[in-house]
């Protein structure tokens, strides 16, 4: 990702389609990091175990002491999980903020990188897992391969989602099998279970909203340097769930992600409703000044029917709340 628009998953669309070339690989000379203490959370009665993960086991003879975070959605969960204190450190934190009601534990946690991390950067924090939100850095060039990794004691989870880095494939509920994996690699399946069945009462909520609604058809979109671009794969996901429409679904080429959409397109189209997903420190006066300017014969600018959605609310707690926001906003 990195030299291609951020990430053809939740991230390119997080990173307002923006993210940096990639820094460039060197040697390292970092020790291996340490293993694990022999006590995780909850004691290590229950280890070793092993999980599954985008087709790899992950092998674990203790809970996991000390934790890199590769997507703000990902810390979050940390957090809401009490197990901020294990986090040693984060990266991509450009591509979004912390929820409210994280962002003071958050903001304890050391930033590794705003964007992608060095090989030094990722190896100097020590850790001994990484919860990372592809597997598209681990190259052997810009990070070590996950193999590597491994054979020094480090274990490596991926967003579930984006095992293949084919964010078309990325549903809402993937923050499910995430949890169940959290939960047995640190030994606190209760608590993951419990916020998995409360997130399920969240999204059966809306469900029981929107049953027997005509869907809402919508033009998912974001902006970039003065251009318009589309998305696909979890935000029409998002869009389902919340009883709308995305009007571009189904539209881009197999397994693209997002695309650029024309001016004269979208005008064509002339779409009553806007769901506009804001980058990470955009506003949304910034947007809707932008969509004035350059869109002021729309139906949706006109009548201001605009619904703006952070573009990292797409992954892990995030992808639920998007569900939420949206369908508050057209079914009121």
């Amino acid at each position: 990702m990195i030299t291609r628009i951020r990430r053809g998953r939740a991230a390119v669309a997080a990173l307002g389609l923006a993210l940096a070339a990639a820094l460039t690989a060197c040697g390292d000379s970092s020790e291996p990091a340490s293993p694990p203490a022999a006590a995780g959370t909850g004691g290590s009665a229950g280890y070793p175990v092993n999980v599954t993960n985008c087709g790899r086991t992950l092998h674990f003879d203790a809970a996991p002491q000390r934790i890199i975070s590769g997507w703000p959605t990902s810390t979050d969960l940390l957090v809401e999980l009490d197990l901020a204190d294990r986090v040693v450190g984060r990266y991509n934190t450009s591509s979004g903020d912390p929820a409210p009601t994280y962002a003071a534990a958050v903001k304890d946690i050391p930033v590794l990188a705003e964007a992608a991390p060095s090989r030094e950067q990722l190896l100097a924090a020590k850790p001994d897992l990484i919860w990372a939100d592809g597997s598209y850095l681990f190259d052997g060039q810009q990070l070590p391969t996950i193999d590597d990794l491994n054979a020094r004691g480090i274990q490596v989870l991926i967003l579930s989602g984006f095992c293949t880095d084919d964010a078309t494939r990325a549903k809402v509920t993937d923050v499910q099998t995430d949890l169940a994996a959290l939960g047995k690699i640190f030994g606190i399946t209760d608590r993951t279970g419990k916020l998995s069945g409360d997130l399920d009462a969240r999204l059966a909520a809306v469900d029981a909203k929107t049953k027997g609604t005509q869907a809402v058809p919508v033009a998912m979109i974001s902006t970039y340097d003065g251009s318009i671009y589309t998305y696909e794969g979890v935000y029409t996901d998002i869009a389902q769930r919340a009883g709308a429409r995305n009007i571009y679904a189904g539209t881009l080429p197999t397994g693209q992600y997002y695309g650029e959409l024309s001016k004269e397109q979208i005008l064509k189209d002339d779409p009553a409703t806007l769901v506009y997903l804001l980058s990470g420190g955009e506003s949304e006066q910034t947007a809707r000044k932008f969509l004035t300017d350059a869109l002021p014969t729309l139906s949706a600018v006109r009548s201001g029917k605009i619904v703006f959605l952070p573009q990292w609310d797409s992954t892990n707690l995030g992808g639920v709340q998007g569900v939420e926001t949206l369908a508050a906003a057209l079914h009121p």
